[in-house]
């Protein structure tokens, strides 16, 4: 798991689980770990859907998320090489920062 950390919230159905470029579908809150948000999908009341395990995303999102089953809620722990490293992201998230996401994985499709 290299670094990531998975804290379950409520659990899924245990039995599905999305595989690597299946579309997923999911909510998410990120902060930093100071507590500062850089992002919600539910600040935007829309879920995210993307494909997951394919590079479309951060590389904390495309080994963490095929952990979790369906319904499950997570934190999840990306240290910076596994997010944005030392480029960060725009003015939001600083270079080298460890990211906090509330995850729930919504559908698996």
């Amino acid at each position: 798991m290299g670094g990531l950390s998975i804290q379950t919230i409520k659990p899924g159905d245990q039995s599905s689980f999305p595989q690597r470029g299946d579309t997923i579908t999911i909510h998410y809150v990120g902060t930093l770990l100071d507590g500062t948000k850089f992002d919600s999908s539910r600040d935007r009341h829309v879920p995210f859907i993307t494909r997951i395990g394919v590079g479309s995303v951060i590389r904390g999102w495309d080994e963490g998320i095929p952990q979790l089953s369906l319904g499950q809620k997570v934190i999840l722990i990306v240290p910076a090489e596994y997010a944005y490293g030392n480029r960060g992201f725009g003015r939001l998230v600083p270079p080298n920062a460890t990211l906090k996401f509330e995850i729930e994985l919504l559908g698996i499709n």
